[in-house]
């Protein structure tokens, strides 16, 4: 049976018999009803290790810009990163929208514009790409002179030139038209120059190490987007594989950053801020936590296993929302001693966005008293909160702008509120350096 996501605005479904994601687009959509949808139909690239996705323009998505920026830096790259090669675009009614993704896209994946799902079948079956075999020697030159440009034609000439010699084939049905529109698009690929840049990305990818089968960065995206699954019916062994992966990526990595709260995160922009200054493989790790649960969603173990077995491998920092690290007192250490360097760091953008944030123990201790009670715990199993100190600790400095948050590749998954992030010590850091280094860096990039 086909896998299916279906909302409102959206059908998602793996095609098992051809391994391709479908994605239908039934009404305009914005934010969570748009990104959730596009998230779900990466996720299932991923796990299938599908080659290609179709998207159905039935309708005029008319996204906004912040959604338009999102799909740029999340979406694309998550897609790029799960090992997509073919993006197909099925549009019958020539929308603007279809024309700039497939621009945008050209140097991350195969583009093609079909006008049905049948079409992409046919264009992206194995045995149909001799198109791009038979233009595999072409130079760029020679691309630009098949489409009649000069040498130095730029990007918007070659775009323009290429949706006018491909409209008259484009939709049509017949052997010759389909052949000629996929000739048309390989050289539009060669004169454009994504055939190379994609050839360069493939060629780094060749130099990294293979584990099991699959290259390194194939495993990130896995562990990153797939845990879910692999700890269902075996959390605690599971837990206890993390552990093992987590010691083994922090003992290649300069340093580790464990983000946690209920969200989705792209770590590639924290991790090349922290490359920026020369910092090795700096390991990001994600868990899933659901607290406080006021919106009702399923409560599993999944997610503090998953904190459980990153945190025991002594991350530097620590990064959570607003709410949740309320609920996680213990595992921050007090960055009172550090705060004068970590503002000292900042730019003056910076230290306008951020604010200190500060929590007693004794008020932790009444915040996982409520938690524990509204899951059935009565009065006699809960500690008292007089018994602890009621001095205020600098948990962590928090970007107050979820909207800053969210261009460093986080979505939150709660349904009614945003995300912020609150960046602080990890109990177990005794790197004083590492760690202004690692939250000055991360908040400085966010305020770029």
């Amino acid at each position: 049976m086909n896998e299916v996501f279906d909302s409102e605005q959206f059908n998602v479904e793996y095609k098992k018999d051809d391994n391709i994601v479908l994605v239908v687009l039934k009404g305009k959509a914005t934010r969570d009803n748009y990104r959730t949808p596009m998230m779900h139909a990466a996720d299932m690239v991923l796990r299938h290790s599908c080659k290609v996705m179709a998207v159905d323009f039935k309708a005029n998505p008319e996204l906004s810009e912040k959604d338009l920026n999102w799909s740029k830096k999340v979406l694309f790259a998550n897609l790029k990163k799960s090992g997509l090669e073919t993006l197909a675009l099925i549009d019958d009614n020539d929308l603007e929208i279809v024309q700039a993704i497939r621009v945008f896209c050209g140097n991350k994946f195969k583009t093609i514009v079909c006008k049905t799902y049948e079409e992409v079948k046919l264009r992206t079956d194995p045995s149909a790409s001799e198109a791009d075999s038979k233009y595999a020697s072409m130079t760029r030159e020679q691309a630009l002179e098949y489409m009649g440009l000069s040498k130095d034609a730029d990007i918007k000439e070659i775009d323009d030139r290429f949706w006018q010699m491909s409209k008259k084939y484009r939709g049509q049905e017949d052997p010759e038209s389909i052949a000629m529109e996929d000739e048309i698009s390989a050289i539009y690929d060669i004169a454009s120059g994504r055939r190379d840049i994609r050839a360069e990305e493939e060629e780094r990818k060749k130099n990294e190490p293979m584990y099991f089968g699959r290259y390194k960065s194939d495993w990130d995206n896995i562990i990153r987007y797939n845990w879910k699954n692999w700890l269902l019916g075996a959390v605690v062994g599971i837990s206890a594989l993390c552990v093992i992966i987590g010691y083994v990526m922090n003992s290649k990595s300069d340093c580790s950053v464990l983000v946690f709260g209920h969200m989705y995160l792209d770590n590639t922009y924290i991790r090349e801020a922290l490359e920026e200054q020369n910092l090795k493989n700096p390991y990001v790790g994600l868990a899933d936590i659901v607290v406080p649960n006021d919106e009702n969603i399923p409560m599993d173990k999944m997610g503090n296993e998953s904190f459980n077995a990153q945190f025991y491998t002594n991350p530097d920092v620590l990064i959570s929302d607003e709410r949740s690290y309320q609920y996680y007192f213990s595992t921050f250490q007090d960055l009172g001693p550090l705060y004068d360097r970590i503002m000292a760091g900042l730019s003056d953008k910076a230290k306008a966005g951020v604010r200190p944030v500060y929590m007693s123990q004794r008020e932790a201790i009444r915040k996982n008293n409520d938690l524990l009670q509204s899951s059935g715990f009565v009065a006699e199993d809960l500690r008292n909160p007089a018994e602890f100190p009621d001095d205020p600790v600098l948990i962590g400095i928090e970007i107050t702008d979820p909207d800053i948050v969210t261009k460093m590749g986080v979505e939150a998954k709660w349904k009614s509120r945003k995300t912020t992030f609150v960046l602080g010590r990890c109990a177990n850091s005794k790197d004083d350096d590492m760690t202004v280094l690692i939250i000055t860096t991360i908040i400085n990039a966010a305020f770029k």
